[in-house]
């Protein structure tokens, strides 16, 4: 279907256009609220600036498509396949994208607060200033992504997220109980207040992280970089720290007294107020 059929059957009153097979089509900057673009070919299509607020666009092949500064406000896009699709900027607030394919989708600076993306596979996307304020990502495939200086507060996050950047992202107050961090760079990141509940931290970079007051009860730390990270009042029962390091760590108001510092090194710590074992042992 042209471009120019679509627009006229959709300015005469028609919604329904599921199915439709839209390739490559030129719709930038139209303005199609409401349209049912469900099971849909829009592969390749430029949809730069396109109006797509609260369209129903489950199973939409959207694969390599433009849409760039796109309106996706309250959008269905259930089970779409948006892989390498370039979302920069886009608005999707509140839209539905539990599972859907976003394997190296562009999102930088696009506004996914609200948003549903449990079961999606967003590995290797690029997420960079992204606004995922009290998102869902639950049982997601974020492996490799680029998240930095993402904001995530308040955001319920579990699933892979092995190797991704997440350096300077804001993680305060987010649900990450027993998520898999393993090897992620989380330097200068805010987690402070963050549930981190049995998490997997093993090898991850979290150089100059707030971690303040955040709950680490059996967290997997070991061999991560944590100094100068900011530690104090953390719940850190059942934390495993072995090999970790923790030069210049603010560790004031904790209690170590169940926590796993098998050849951890404290060398430099703040260790005001800290409640330490009876026998310590640091390398």
């Amino acid at each position: 279907m042209r471009a120019s059929e679509l627009l006229k059957r959709y300015a005469a009153g028609e919604r329904d256009f599921s199915q439709v097979s839209l390739w490559g089509v030129n719709l930038s900057k139209a303005s199609l609220r409401g349209i049912d673009l469900s099971q849909a070919d829009l592969r390749g299509a430029n949809l730069r600036g396109i109006v797509l607020r609260e369209a129903c666009m489950d199973g939409t092949n959207l694969a390599e498509a433009d849409l760039t500064g796109a309106n996706l406000w309250g959008v269905d896009l259930r089970g779409a396949d948006l892989q390498g699709a370039n979302l920069t900027e886009a608005n999707l607030t509140g839209a539905d994208l539990r599972r859907a394919c976003l394997i190296q989708a562009i999102l930088n600076k696009a506004n996914l607060n609200s948003v549903n993306l449990s079961e999606a596979d967003l590995n290797s996307a690029h997420l960079w200033g992204a606004n995922l304020c009290a998102a869902k990502l639950v049982d997601i495939d974020l492996r490799a992504a680029n998240l930095r200086g993402a904001y995530l507060c308040q955001a319920i996050l579990s699933g892979d997220l092995r190797e991704a950047n997440l350096s300077g992202a804001n993680l305060s107050w987010t649900i990450l109980v027993g998520a898999n961090l393993q090897d992620a760079i989380l330097s200068e990141a805010e987690l402070s207040s963050a549930n981190l509940t049995g998490a997997n931290f093993t090898n991850a970079k979290l150089r100059g992280a707030d971690l303040r007051g955040a709950d680490l009860t059996d967290a997997d730390l070991s061999g991560v970089n944590l100094n100068e990270a900011n530690l104090s009042m953390a719940k850190l029962t059942g934390t495993i720290l072995n090999g970790a390091t923790l030069s210049g760590t603010d560790l004031r108001g904790t209690n170590l007294t169940e926590t796993n510092l098998t050849e951890t090194s404290l060398l430099g710590a703040n260790l005001r107020g800290v409640v330490m074992p009876d026998h310590l042992t640091t390398g």
